[in-house]
């Protein structure tokens, strides 16, 4: 596997410092625990980060009290080559939120950071709603690269009913 550092990253460790701050996560019952783990991307609104990711794997694993080690894993569209791109993540006021830095070079000594929400997770932590704060970016998580169609329909009505832009979804195929 070749790690490629990218002008998308750079380009989102500038962004990361310019995020408003909104409203409460819907979780509030988040068992660290079993949201640890490999999550397979199934859909997300389009964001220019991703423009040319065709199936991402995110690998959340626990270092220590409160933090974690998030690994994105990316077969680029174009070429298929597949890019990675390690971020650090600590748990600020509720399980349900969690604040994410790139690690490494990119990371502008912890400066590039973004709060991320688990708007979502079903009962048996099968899939999850992630976004931003202010609902302009989601992404739907499955523990199964290729979860049912009514799996994918329930978590789609459920980023809408969350208030999440879903009208110009992007599926990530299986």
């Amino acid at each position: 596997m070749k790690i490629t550092p990218t002008l998308a990253a750079v380009a989102l460790a500038a962004s990361l410092m310019l995020a408003p701050d909104p409203a409460s996560a819907q979780v509030e019952d988040l068992n660290l625990e079993r949201f640890s783990g490999r999550w397979y991307e199934i859909a997300r609104n389009p964001n220019r980060f991703q423009r040319d990711c065709t199936r991402l794997a995110v690998d959340f694993t626990a270092r220590d009290a409160g933090r974690y080690r998030v690994v994105h894993t990316c077969t680029r569209r174009s070429d298929g080559e597949i890019e990675t791109l390690n971020a650090n993540a600590r748990v600020t006021d509720s399980n349900a939120k969690f604040r994410m830095s790139l690690a490494g070079l990119l990371s502008f000594g912890g400066l590039a950071s973004q709060s991320y929400w688990v708007w979502h997770r079903s009962p048996d932590y099968s899939w999850a709603i992630m976004g931003l704060p202010d609902k302009s970016h989601f992404w739907i998580w499955s523990r199964r690269e290729n979860p049912s169609a009514e799996v994918r329909r329930a978590a789609l009505a459920r980023a809408r009913a969350l208030g999440f832009d879903t009208s110009e979804v992007i599926s990530t195929p299986g």
